[in-house]
């Protein structure tokens, strides 16, 4: 089953504005780990939910293939906007986890246990407290999107129906939030720090490297939306810079990656045409079974 993660870094909802109490943590960089985290458990498309700081952050991201979704009305939002938002956004995955900003602690291990499970809706569970990040199957979000009652996320997983699967966890970082507190900035500095792995950027190429992981992001984008102009603001690129990529890999292969048709404003109709959508589909493979090599080989050599 494909698996998404939906990260709420929109405001006070989400806990992302929690950042500014502390002093010496890089919001963005926490950001980053959590994306790591969720991209070595298997993870194939990530979401961001931005508002406040929503440039900043989507700059600061811009390299790493995530999908960045704004939500306009940020100062009004409730947790479950931005989970919907998220959620509708990747109907091409079947199973989806939803994760505050203010909570990036959580390790690797934790998200592949989860994945195992078999329950619709998997909450882990620490010193018998409920953390995140929740997984949800895909198919409750109309479900999740229309509930009407006044208790947010947790009630519309509750009146959803579907059975919870609380799975014990050996890791303090489902709990842990971004907050004095909670000690927060000495556990991620010590215990809860993130520890080495090997990062590889998979390029293809022939006279020169035409498609990698911001091709990848792009083509899903106007997969998943029909229109470059859009999937280039999704994908936190310039239309130009999108059309530029384009152009690179189908000049390097000899063929159309995006078929269009012109009209109006915003580009006219665009999707990706069967050549493209083969080439993803094995690059996704190909990458996915390189940094498997890579992480074995690295405890290998560095004995880890």
């Amino acid at each position: 089953m494909r698996a998404g993660a939906v990260i709420a870094a929109a405001g006070t909802p989400g806990g992302f504005r929690a950042y500014d109490k502390l002093e010496n943590t890089d919001r963005s960089a926490m950001l980053r780990r959590m994306i790591h985290t969720f991209r070595r458990a298997g993870v194939e498309d990530v979401a961001v939910v931005t508002g406040d700081r929503a440039k900043e952050t989507e700059k600061s991201l811009a390299k790493l293939g995530v999908v960045f979704l704004r939500c306009g009305d940020y100062e009004a939002a409730q947790m479950i906007d931005l989970a919907v938002q998220g959620f509708q956004y990747l109907r091409n995955c079947e199973r989806l986890f939803f994760c505050p900003a203010d909570v990036p602690l959580f390790a690797e291990d934790t998200l592949k246990k989860m994945l195992l499970q078999d329950a619709p809706i998997v909450i882990p569970v620490h010193d018998g407290r409920k953390g995140h990040p929740v997984l949800i199957n895909a198919c409750l979000t109309d479900s999740i999107a229309g509930y009407q009652g006044e208790r947010g996320l947790k009630g519309a997983l509750d009146a959803s129906g579907a059975s919870i699967g609380f799975l014990p966890v050996d890791d303090e970082g489902v709990l842990v939030r971004a907050r004095r507190e909670d000690n927060f900035e000495e556990l991620a500095a010590t215990e809860k720090r993130a520890g080495i792995h090997p990062k590889l950027k998979l390029q293809l190429m022939r006279n020169e490297a035409f498609f990698g992981p911001g091709m990848m992001v792009l083509l899903k984008q106007i997969d998943m939306l029909g229109n470059v102009r859009e999937a280039c603001g999704k994908a936190g690129m310039s239309y130009s810079k999108g059309w530029a990529l384009i152009r690179t890999a189908e000049q390097e292969l000899g063929c159309p990656v995006v078929e269009r048709s012109p009209g109006g404003k915003n580009g006219g109709i665009a999707q990706v045409s069967p050549a493209g959508l083969s080439l993803m589909k094995r690059y996704e493979c190909l990458e996915r079974e390189v940094a498997e090599f890579a992480e074995k080989k690295y405890r290998e050599i560095f004995g880890e």
